[in-house]
């Protein structure tokens, strides 16, 4: 019996309610996630080239292997999918704006849905139905649940995390397969914070960026870009190393970045498919920290990809931050003798 065409419309305009909502989050996530190579493609080089502004008195920028143990506790992998609270809260909704676009979302999709289990219980059944419906019917509360557990499964892609201290002579199981089909590999990234200045657009250049100091009375909820346009200011975070080379990172403009100030450590975590880190495979948020006594100053990041408690432990008890401070300590000795 072949079902009648209408009883299928309920599901198409749900389905695209879904997919319209999706391809958008997808758009935002594509345009921040890119940005971190933006620089380096205006200039026509990789991400590690040197950059036009060079300061020879700024920390070297590092990465250090992180042991397997540490980043299946930091980063989401196969076994660890559930969103956080800070997770699901960003899909929920930071301001009211994203709480009522988040809600409006949700009751539509419950509502379509809900008809669409009634028309369709006349085909299926009533117990089939009924899930459905239910399942529907509390779409404004799941929705945030299953958005935050896809951000966490693309992060990773299904891929296994490696330690990257595998030694393949070793592990005969890794010698037949190519390094990178293996998995990924995880690195903190430490450096200093060289420039900070807000944007109306990822691909914006340096002569249409802001001051951070133009925005001393910001906040989220009289954001006038978003209110125009519906898209929010960006902040743009440079990182440098001693050598000149460096990569920047943007976020959604938000009250927690007004405190951000050049000469700051940051520290977040890379992933790639080579133990060499020659190409990116994915990265977190970044940990901003006092360049003095090692206080944490904000996070900085759309989506916090790590636990932030969990991380901050990790970090002091493996000596991360105090090397961080100890090299930065340093510089500034040596400056001072210049």
């Amino acid at each position: 019996q072949r079902i009648p065409s209408f009883l299928l419309l309920p599901l198409f305009i749900t389905w695209q309610c879904w997919v319209a909502a999706d391809a958008h989050q997808f758009q935002v996530r594509s345009k921040n996630s890119l940005a971190f190579f933006t620089s380096a493609a205006q200039h026509n080089a990789p991400w590690w080239s040197t950059s036009r502004r060079h300061n020879k008195s700024q920390l070297g920028m590092s990465l250090i292997p992180i042991p397997i143990n540490e980043l299946q506790q930091i980063v989401p992998n196969a076994s660890k999918l559930t969103p956080t609270g800070d997770q699901y809260v960003t899909y929920l909704g930071r301001t009211p704006r994203e709480r009522f676009n988040s809600l409006f979302e949700g009751a539509s999709v419950a509502f379509l849905g809900t008809m669409f289990a009634y028309f369709i219980s006349f085909v299926i059944g009533q117990f089939l139905a009924t899930i459905l419906g239910i399942i529907f019917l509390f779409w404004p509360i799941l929705s945030p649940e299953f958005k935050a557990y896809q951000r966490n499964w693309e992060l990773v892609g299904g891929r296994d995390l490696i330690d990257v201290w595998v030694d393949d002579d070793e592990d005969g199981y890794w010698s037949g397969i190519p390094q990178n089909k293996r998995g990924l590999y995880g690195a903190y990234y430490t450096s200093v914070v060289d420039d900070i200045c807000v944007v109306d657009d990822v691909r914006a250049t340096a002569e249409e960026e802001y001051d951070l100091d133009e925005f001393s009375d910001y906040t989220k909820t009289s954001d006038e870009l978003e209110t125009m346009t519906g898209i929010p200011w960006k902040l743009r975070l440079r990182l440098l190393d001693d050598e000149g080379r460096g990569m920047q990172v943007h976020a959604r403009m938000s009250e927690d970045y007004l405190d951000l100030e050049p000469g700051m450590s940051a520290i977040g975590v890379l992933l790639s498919t080579s133990k060499e880190f020659d190409q990116l495979a994915g990265m977190t948020d970044f940990l901003v920290l006092d360049e003095v006594d090692g206080s944490t100053i904000t996070w900085v990041g759309d989506y916090p990809y790590l636990p932030k408690d969990e991380f901050l432990r990790i970090i002091e008890r493996n000596g991360v931050v105090d090397e961080l401070l100890a090299e930065q300590e340093e510089d500034d000795y040596l400056d001072d003798e210049d």
